[in-house]
């Protein structure tokens, strides 16, 4: 079993399974979780409900219920296609002190499990499905719902955030602004609740398959794939980025914006460079206020170093 951890909610999955796809509205965010087969086994749905609105677990799962009612309705409309939901079991069970509902039901014949209920500390009501492959994993399920982290124990512990090639834990204030998952590159973008301060991560697919597309090599990669992409959520126009290639093949990238004041001025550093051990192109980069420098060095050092470890 391994940890993983997406929107500051983390759990114990089986060593092969990864995040395939993750995604926000305006109240509730998403992930999923694939095995080596890239079938879906996990949905994690986390919903924000103010404590003054808090539900019971029977009201959570009234309302789960409710809503793949509705999804087979539509389906039904949509396609012509009739799937039937039947209760089969209900128990509970405790995360972190919370009262949960293990829930097992199926669909058209196929077994299904769902785990409910509401965290206080993090004002969140949590839905975890679950889809077996074979008999007898409901234990599975359970051990993975009782792993589960819903909230922060103190405010100095770092949130986890699982990507294919590396996981980081960075500070709680940050939130994910936006991410991409491709082939060519993949990258995800953070910041401070006041959009003053990113962090930039990414890495590419194989460098032979991604490589030969630019003739700039790793600094192509990272503008054509990276920046490009992760500027368009950034509310701040970047600066033109100069590049100094270091002994060894790694890059600085280093970038001041123009301002009349010293106060108005950002500062963008970053390093790429090529993980021959895992045969994939790294980038690390922040983007802060001038005036932050040192802080901005300190942060970009641990996500280098965050990347390096793997």
């Amino acid at each position: 079993m391994k940890r993983v951890g997406w929107w500051h909610f983390e759990v114990c999955v089986p060593r092969e399974w990864d995040i395939v796809a993750q995604g926000r509205s305006r109240s509730t965010e998403v992930f999923r979780l694939a095995d080596a087969g890239y079938t879906v086994r996990l949905e994690v749905s986390l919903e924000r409900m103010p404590l003054e609105k808090a539900k019971s677990v029977e009201e959570l799962l009234a309302l789960y219920r409710s809503s793949w009612e509705s999804r087979l309705k539509e389906l039904e409309r949509k396609e012509g296609a009739k799937a039937e939901l039947k209760h089969v079991s209900k128990d509970e069970v405790s995360v972190l002190g919370h009262k949960g509902l293990l829930w097992a039901f199926r669909v058209s014949g196929m077994p299904l499990y769902a785990a409910l209920w509401y965290c206080e500390r993090s004002e969140r009501a949590v839905a975890l499905t679950f889809t077996p492959k074979r008999a007898g994993e409901e234990e599975l399920f359970r051990s993975m719902v009782e792993s589960a982290k819903c909230h922060f124990q103190s405010p100095e512990e770092r949130a986890l955030w699982s990507l294919l090639v590396v996981s980081l834990r960075l500070p709680q204030h940050l939130q994910l602004v936006s991410a991409k998952f491709a082939a060519t590159a993949t990258y995800c973008l953070f910041a401070d609740s006041e959009m003053e301060r990113y962090l930039l991560i990414g890495y590419s697919g194989l460098v032979g398959l991604t490589m030969g597309r630019y003739k700039k090599g790793l600094r192509g990669w990272f503008e054509g794939e990276v920046v490009r992409d992760a500027s368009k959520h950034i509310k701040q126009q970047l600066p033109k980025l100069k590049y100094r290639e270091e002994p060894g093949g790694a890059i600085v990238v280093e970038g001041e914006t123009f301002a009349l004041t010293r106060k108005g001025k950002r500062l963008f550093m970053g390093r790429l460079w090529h993980d021959s051990a895992i045969d994939r192109a790294l980038a690390a980069a922040v983007f802060y206020p001038l005036h932050s420098a040192e802080e901005a060095r300190s942060a970009l050092n641990d996500l280098v170093a965050q990347l390096g470890a793997r």
